[in-house]
């Protein structure tokens, strides 16, 4: 393996690694704590090697979305995984660098609002709300209908209605203007609900 590479990536405190032209795979300690497994057994590294002869010929990077542990004791939560093709001054593909970093949240309005973009909680540290409400307030909060929140969740759009109004009770509002702001300031507007969130890891460009 390039050794040159090798050291870089170990002098670098963001996670990182590379692949050679053969496929082989190194990580440096960051990147090996994020993906909480061997490297031999990594679903990221896995999904790009899937996908490695598209970026050999096409010498375009490779993006991947991906739910993993953030370290070994920490809760899951997902990662952009970035790879970029490298080639030698005869244009003969060396292997990929890649990089991680916690994947960033932003819709259009929240953009046309001014908000700046976070990372999700899959954590809902507030237990004044069960299971369910706390689904409700998330499809509520991305501006669903009871409706369409109702059919989502398989409930009555009366259901619905009747559990965002003990909702607006339990936190003191009286209508999804002053609910949205109040989300806002307690963080719960971050909070994903972990069974909505998709499992394994997928291209999102190439």
């Amino acid at each position: 393996m390039n050794s040159a590479i090798k050291q870089f990536c170990q002098s670098l405190t963001i996670p990182c690694g590379f692949t050679d032209a053969e496929s082989q795979d190194y990580t440096n300690a960051a990147m090996t704590d994020i993906l909480g497994m061997t490297v031999e057994s990594s679903q990221v590294l896995d999904v790009f090697h899937a996908h490695e002869e598209v970026v050999r010929h096409k010498k375009l990077p490779l993006s991947l979305l991906s739910t993993l542990p953030g370290g070994y004791k920490q809760s899951p939560q997902p990662w952009r995984f970035d790879f970029f093709p490298r080639f030698d001054e005869k244009d003969v593909y060396q292997g990929s660098f890649f990089y991680a970093q916690p994947f960033l949240f932003l819709s259009l309005l929240e953009y046309i609002e001014g908000e700046s973009p976070y990372t999700i909680n899959l954590i809902q540290s507030d237990n004044r709300f069960s299971q369910r409400e706390r689904q409700i307030i998330f499809c509520t909060l991305q501006r669903l209908s009871s409706k369409e929140v109702g059919r989502k969740l398989n409930l009555s759009h009366r259901t619905i209605e009747n559990n965002l109004q003990s909702i607006y009770q339990k936190s003191g509002v009286h209508n999804g203007r002053q609910f949205r702001n109040y989300c806002r300031a307690n963080g719960i507007n971050r909070y994903l609900p972990p069974e909505f969130l998709p499992s394994g890891s997928q291209v999102i460009s190439v």
